[in-house]
């Protein structure tokens, strides 16, 4: 798999599972592009709604990620995973985990205890982080070396009418390392 390469990026915001339509009462919570601001990169893993609501974000940072199971079609977003090159570092970014044979689990997450191989033949070599969705609930982990990254949802987080709020996730990468924090409107 032929990674996208980005350059001189080191602060990424990360979302997932927004399910954006806007007829339907589903949209970008007020605070959203502010809280976005300072984004070099923005990258979406899926069942992220119709194509407006990535334009929303274009308009905050550049697009790219991969297809969930409700998305419109947009080539920011066509591929089922992908590999961005950031700063030295392989990301490789996928919608579920389970389907694309990465993990046994996904809530919590379990990866596979393979030294990496499933990794590795997914995208094409070795990454150093996993961005990964398909559950609306934020989670940060370490597996194998590699640092695994769910954003959870903005706009319809799991336990949302108990009162959780909707989250994204900022992977930085600082010294070559890539640290991860979720952050909530």
């Amino acid at each position: 798999m032929t990674p996208d390469r980005f350059d001189e990026v080191s602060k990424i915001a990360v979302l997932a599972d927004c399910h954006i339509h806007p007829a339907a009462g589903i949209d970008w919570p007020p605070g959203t592009a502010a809280a976005l601001a300072g984004a070099q990169l923005i990258v979406t893993l899926g069942d992220m709604g119709e194509v407006g609501g990535l334009d929303a974000l274009a308009a905050v940072a550049p697009v790219i990620g991969v297809r969930g199971e409700d998305d419109g079609e947009d080539p920011r977003t066509a591929p089922p995973s992908r590999v961005l090159e950031i700063s030295g570092l392989r990301i490789g970014c996928v919608f579920d985990p389970m389907a694309r044979g990465l993990a046994t689990n996904k809530e919590p997450l379990v990866a596979l205890d393979d030294g990496g191989a499933a990794r590795a033949r997914l995208f094409g070599g070795p990454v150093d982080v996993v961005l990964y969705a398909s559950t609306h609930d934020p989670e940060i982990c370490a597996f194998e070396s590699a640092l695994w990254v769910n954003p959870g949802s903005l706009t319809l987080p799991n336990g949302k009418d108990r009162g959780a709020r909707g989250a994204f996730a900022w992977l930085t990468i600082e010294a070559g390392a890539p640290k991860a924090r979720i952050a909530s409107l």
